[in-house]
């Protein structure tokens, strides 16, 4: 395996004194390292990829990050395969090869393949850990739903809840920006899945003003204010999407193009 400390030959007496110190410190560095060789945290893989207002919508995120994560881990299983059998190819050469010179080569590829090896390892433990913790995220909510698994019928039947949610949660981000407006894109959201801006807009001037209220009397209104509103929200409106598609002579669910598993 390639060490650092190979190349001292080649610096000043200064340098090499810089390199000595750096190299025994290394050893704390690549162990402080791994700590960090994960695309983002689990505090953002919970509160900033997992930002979904229903459960299944989060197990449906949780879901498509693993199997983005599993498509890297096998992505780079490959790559250090191949890797390991070129040092076998190249260490077979090299015990026959007489030129002093290519010697030096081979070995040279050897220790550089081996230590993009350990290098790709360091992300691959990340990868491991990343997809450990949504994992145990996973089995968190199925375990609130009370559910061994999910079926897709399960899902398509939430998507109307998630997606009134998440219209309102858009909405009032949007209002509370534009002096308690709401914004034309969420107007037209509002549209496609059959509530009436108008209502909308009413309902986020009045989370407002109870707001508002809530500030006068000197209290917080907190995130679960929030949540239980556009839970209220999703109470309230839903059905609508039904009547709208039935309006478009169209039906929700297909039952027949669901699936029902081998």
């Amino acid at each position: 395996m390639y060490e650092l400390t190979e190349i001292k030959s080649d610096l000043t007496t200064q340098y090499q004194i810089m390199l000595s110190e750096v190299s025994s410190y290394f050893p704390v560095i690549a162990k402080a390292t791994r700590n960090y060789n994960k695309t983002q945290s689990q505090f953002m893989d919970n509160m900033l990829t997992l930002n979904q207002p229903t459960e299944l919508r989060s197990l449906r995120q949780i879901l498509a990050e693993i199997n983005k994560s599993k498509m890297a881990l096998d992505e780079a299983y490959f790559k250090i395969q191949k890797k390991k059998i070129r040092i076998k190819q190249k260490q077979r050469k090299l015990k026959i090869e007489k030129d002093g010179l290519e010697c030096e080569l081979l070995a040279i590829s050897i220790a550089e393949l081996e230590s993009q090896i350990t290098n790709t390892m360091g992300y691959v433990e990340g990868a491991i850990r990343k997809i450990s913790a949504y994992m145990s995220q996973y089995q968190n909510i199925l375990d609130y739903l009370g559910k061994d698994e999910i079926t897709e019928e399960d899902f398509e039947a939430d998507e109307e809840r998630y997606h009134i949610m998440k219209v309102f949660e858009q909405a009032l981000c949007a209002a509370r920006s534009r002096g308690g407006v709401i914004d034309e894109g969420n107007h037209i959201y509002f549209y496609q899945i059959g509530i009436s801006g108008a209502a909308a807009q009413l309902e986020v001037i009045a989370f407002l003003q109870l707001e508002e209220q809530m500030l006068i009397e000197n209290k917080i209104s907190t995130h679960k204010n929030t949540w239980d509103w556009m839970h209220a929200m999703a109470d309230k409106y839903s059905g609508c999407a039904k009547k709208f598609a039935e309006k478009k002579h169209m039906i929700l669910l297909s039952e027949k193009a669901l699936y029902k598993g081998a």
